[in-house]
């Protein structure tokens, strides 16, 4: 995925704010790389949707790098 936007939280746990602008940024055509905690229902309905889903935690440093 060449230049994808990285959207931080974006199973959309809270709020679903993360979520909303992963959706918004694929029906425009964007690519888009979602960083979620998470293996689980919503990282499968993210890559349903076209997002490339990668396994992150802020607090985590090195995790970050892998992102």
């Amino acid at each position: 995925m060449a230049n994808p936007i990285l959207v931080t939280g974006a199973a959309g746990r809270v709020g679903a704010v993360g979520r909303t602008v992963t959706e918004l940024l694929l029906k425009q055509g964007k690519a888009v790389r979602a960083m979620v905690r998470n293996e689980d229902e919503r990282a499968q309905a993210l890559r349903d949707m076209g997002a490339e889903v990668v396994i992150g935690d802020l607090l985590d440093l090195d995790s970050m790098h892998r992102v």
